[in-house]
C-alpha cells in the first residue's frame, strides 16, 4: 500500500468516527450545536458571530446562498431575509431533521437542508452565488478538498466566507487539552492563503480573531491567558471593531490569532 493510500486510510476511518460521534450526539447535541443569533447581547460570542454574519451580509451576490456545514440551520434563519433561495448542507442527517423542522414551524419556504460532504458537496457546478462557512473547515481532515468542492460549485465571481483555524495559536495548544472533543485540523495562515490560490479563490477580505482562546480553561500553565474576564475585555468595541479584532488583525499578531475570517472570490481561470 501507497503512503498516499494509507493516508487516505486513515482520513476516512478519522471522519467516520466524526460522524458516528456527531450522529450519536456524543460530541455536540441538535439542541445545542447551534449558536442562536442575538443582536442585543454584549457578551463576546455574540459579537463575534454578528461579525460573521454580517460579512456575509455584505458580500452577498443574488442567486443561491449556501450554508456549507449548516448544522441545524440557525445561521441560515438569521440570513434569511437575504435571499429568496438558500440552502443548509451538513453531513450529520439528525441536524438536517432538526433543521428541516425549524424551516417549516418558522415558514421558510425558500430555505431547503440537504444531508452531504464538504468533500463531495452535492450542487450541480457553477450553481451558487455566495457560500459561507462558519466554525467547522477545521474540524475535517482534508480542508483543501472542501475548498476544491467550494471553487467548483461557485459561479464566476461568486464569494464564499470562510472561517479557518489557524495551527499556531494559543487555541490549537488548548484544544489538544481537551480529549472529549472531536480531533482538530488547524492549518498555518500560509496554508490558508495557498489553498485558496491553488483553487482559485482570491482572498478580498481577511478578518482575524481570538488572539486569545476565550473560551479554554486548560492548560493550567495558560491560566493567567485564560481567565473568563480577557471575554469581556476582548468583546468592548472600539470604533465599531472589537478590541480582539483590532489586536488580532494587526500585523505583529495576525499569524498567531486562531480564527482567520477569509471572504474570497471566485475568478475566471481563462
Amino acid at each position: 500500500m501507497s503512503a498516499l493510500s494509507h493516508s487516505k486510510q486513515v482520513s476516512d476511518a478519522v471522519e467516520k468516527s466524526i460522524r458516528d460521534s456527531y450522529e450519536a450526539g456524543e460530541i455536540y447535541k441538535k439542541e445545542t450545536i447551534c449558536k442562536q443569533f442575538n443582536a442585543n447581547s454584549g457578551e463576546y460570542v455574540d459579537r463575534l458571530l454578528a461579525e460573521k454574519l454580517s460579512t456575509v451580509r455584505r458580500h452577498l451576490r443574488r442567486g443561491l446562498l449556501v450554508d456549507l456545514c449548516c448544522a441545524t440551520g440557525e445561521h441560515l434563519f438569521s440570513l434569511a431575509d437575504a435571499s429568496d433561495q438558500c440552502i443548509g448542507i451538513d453531513f450529520s442527517w439528525p441536524f438536517i431533521d432538526e433543521a428541516k423542522n425549524r424551516a417549516k414551524a418558522l415558514d421558510f419556504k425558500h430555505i431547503s437542508f440537504e444531508e452531504g460532504d464538504a468533500k463531495d458537496i452535492p450542487l450541480d457546478s457553477e450553481s451558487v452565488s455566495t457560500l459561507y462557512s462558519f466554525s467547522a473547515l477545521y474540524v475535517i481532515p482534508d480542508v483543501g478538498k472542501v475548498l476544491q468542492e467550494i471553487a467548483r460549485v461557485l459561479q464566476n465571481h461568486g464569494r464564499c466566507v470562510l472561517d479557518l483555524g489557524n495551527s499556531h495559536s494559543l487555541n490549537s495548544i488548548c484544544v489538544k487539552s481537551y480529549t472529549e472533543l472531536p480531533p482538530s485540523f488547524h492549518i498555518s495562515v500560509a496554508e490558508m492563503l495557498g489553498l485558496c490560490k491553488l483553487h482559485g479563490l482570491e482572498v478580498i477580505e481577511h478578518r482575524a480573531f481570538q488572539i486569545l482562546p476565550l473560551w479554554a480553561g486548560k492548560p493550567r500553565w495558560l491560566w493567567p491567558l485564560l481567565h473568563p474576564k480577557w471575554k469581556t475585555i476582548m468583546a468592548t468595541r472600539i470604533a465599531g471593531r472589537m478590541l480582539d479584532e483590532w489586536l488580532s488583525s494587526s500585523w505583529l499578531l495576525r499569524s498567531f490569532a486562531f480564527r482567520h475570517l477569509l471572504v474570497c472570490v471566485k475568478r475566471s481561470k481563462d
